[in-house]
C-alpha cells in the first residue's frame, strides 16, 4: 500500500522525508520503462489525482508535436482520440507555455499566460466542454535538454490540495522522468527486428488496437498479439506505451 496524505504523522517534515525517500529508493531500481510509469500512476493515483497525462517528447521538439509520447490515464477515450489528431493537439499551448515558464501553472493561468490564436481558443473551449478545467501543468527537466511536460487533475483547484499532497506529485514525476531518461539512455543498441514486427510496432505507436492493426495487416488478432508480444520482450518492456518510447529513442519507428 502506497502512503498517502492520510497516513499517520505525513504532516511531518521527517516523515514526508522519508516517504519520499522510500519513493525515490523504489524508481531508481526499475529497470522496465512501463513497469515504472505504472508505478509513479499507482502514487499520484493514491495521492488523489483522478487523471493524469505524460508527455516525453523527443529531444528539441514541443511537448505537444505529433511525435510526443502521451502516456495518460483518467480521460475520456473519445478525448484522447481526438489529442491525437494533428490538428487538435498542435492547437494545445499549455504545455509548451508551462514548459517555457519553468514551475507549475494552472491550465487556467497557461491559457492567459500568451497571446491566443483562434485555434487556441477553440481549444480551450472544447477543455472547458469536457470539464477539464481544474488541472495543473508541471515542466519536468531531464539530462541533455530532454525535457518533458505533466499534467494533474484533482476535480477541483489544486488551491485546495494539501502542500505536502502537490509536493509528492511533483516530485515523483520529476524523478520518474530522470530515471526514464537514464533507462533510455542506458540502451546500447537496437534489437533485431523482422519487417512485420516493425509493422506492428509501428501501428501500436499510432495507438492503434490490436484488431485494427490485424484489418490493417491482414492478419488474425492472435497473430498480430504474437508479434507485439515478441516485440515488447525484445525492447524489454511489456505494455505499448514503454516500447513506443524505447523504439523511438532507438529510431525503430517514425510517426
Amino acid at each position: 500500500m502506497i502512503a498517502t496524505d492520510k497516513s499517520p504523522g505525513w504532516g511531518t517534515c521527517d516523515t514526508f522525508r522519508n516517504v519520499m525517500q522510500r519513493y525515490f529508493g523504489k524508481i531508481e531500481k526499475f529497470e522496465d520503462l512501463s513497469e515504472l510509469l505504472h508505478f509513479a500512476r499507482e502514487v499520484q493515483t493514491e495521492q488523489g489525482v483522478i487523471r493524469q497525462s505524460y508527455h516525453f517528447s523527443p529531444i528539441f521538439e514541443e511537448p505537444n508535436s505529433m511525435r510526443t509520447i502521451v502516456y495518460s490515464h483518467g480521460y475520456n477515450r473519445e478525448w484522447l482520440k481526438r489529442y491525437d489528431e494533428s490538428e487538435f493537439r498542435l492547437s494545445d499551448p499549455i504545455p509548451g507555455r508551462t514548459l517555457a515558464h519553468g514551475a507549475m501553472l494552472t491550465w487556467a493561468e497557461a491559457m492567459e499566460a500568451g497571446e491566443n490564436t483562434p485555434a487556441n481558443l477553440r481549444y480551450f473551449a472544447e477543455l472547458r466542454k469536457e470539464g477539464l478545467v481544474h488541472g495543473f501543468g508541471i515542466p519536468l527537466f531531464g539530462p541533455r535538454g530532454r525535457n518533458s511536460y505533466a499534467s494533474y487533475d484533482f476535480g477541483r483547484p489544486p488551491s485546495e490540495v494539501k502542500d505536502s499532497v502537490l509536493g509528492t506529485i511533483r516530485s515523483v514525476a520529476q524523478a520518474a522522468h530522470q530515471r526514464i531518461c537514464v533507462l533510455i539512455d542506458n540502451t546500447r543498441a537496437a534489437p533485431e527486428l523482422s519487417d512485420r514486427e516493425k509493422e506492428v510496432l509501428g501501428w501500436i505507436a499510432r495507438g492503434k488496437s490490436m484488431g485494427v492493426i490485424a484489418t490493417i495487416l491482414e492478419l488474425s488478432p492472435e497473430t498480430v498479439k504474437t508479434y507485439s508480444k515478441r516485440t515488447y520482450e525484445k525492447l524489454g518492456v511489456s505494455d505499448r506505451v514503454g516500447a513506443t518510447v524505447k523504439a523511438l529513442k532507438l529510431g525503430l519507428i517514425k510517426i
